[in-house]
């Protein structure tokens, strides 16, 4: 719910539509009456209920992981391309292949900067009246090299853009970095905390074009 507030917000979204779920066009209704009051010279968004078509069903949660392990898939290898058939016709029982062919590439820990993301937003049931939240609510916490362990095996990390790596530097904010658009996605493989490399999947050869890296809790294995 706060991340839906947070798009609304972001993208100045001026229309809503709530398809078959009362409880938040109701939460929605509300929150938009009182950021009205709050602020009478900004239009809240026009929110409108749709009623759910007959036979649609929620998609549960388990679902919703195989979605996004198939997107993560296609990111670094692509559709996977259908066999072609034999002279006789019939299709060859052999290993599918992809469109892209990810690389592995082996990183020093002293090379990379992994920025852990954390939220300590508070309810605006904590907060005085009329006040708002003074700190960001999405915090970094940076990963000392001896930190990093197999515990981060499976992680999916985010590649931040140079630009944005070089404005939080100068800065210090953490919004520099998680508000800006990312270079790309890797995967750590392997940890080897003996030679203290990282194993990360690539989708292309070569080195990272950044060596600030962004990690949450989202995991993938082939």
């Amino acid at each position: 719910y706060e991340y839906l507030l947070h798009a609304i917000d972001a993208f100045q979204i001026n229309v809503v539509l709530v398809l078959g779920h009362d409880r938040l066009y109701s939460m929605l209704g509300t929150h938009f009456r009182a950021e009205a009051e709050k602020n009478q010279a900004r239009q809240a968004p026009k929110l409108i209920k749709l009623p759910r078509s007959g036979g649609v069903v929620s998609r549960d949660a388990s679902f919703r992981r195989a979605s996004r392990s198939q997107c993560i898939k296609r990111y670094f290898y692509g559709n996977s391309i259908s066999p072609k058939p034999s002279a006789d016709g019939s299709l060859s029982a052999v290993t599918p292949h992809y469109q892209f062919s990810p690389c592995l590439i082996e990183v020093p820990f002293d090379d990379v900067q992994i920025h852990k993301l954390s939220n300590i937003s508070l309810s605006a049931s904590l907060l005085p009246i009329s006040a708002k939240q003074s700190t960001d609510p999405i915090q970094l916490t940076t990963i000392a090299s001896s930190e990093i362990t197999p515990k981060f095996q499976h992680s999916v990390l985010a590649v931040c853009h140079p630009s944005a790596a070089e404005k939080y530097e100068q800065s210090g904010s953490a919004r520099d970095l998680y508000l800006a658009g990312v270079a790309g996605f890797v995967v750590v493989e392997k940890v080897d905390v003996d030679k203290g490399l990282l194993s990360l999947l690539s989708p292309c050869a070569g080195s990272l074009p950044s060596r600030n890296l962004l990690v949450g809790d989202i995991f993938w294995m082939e």
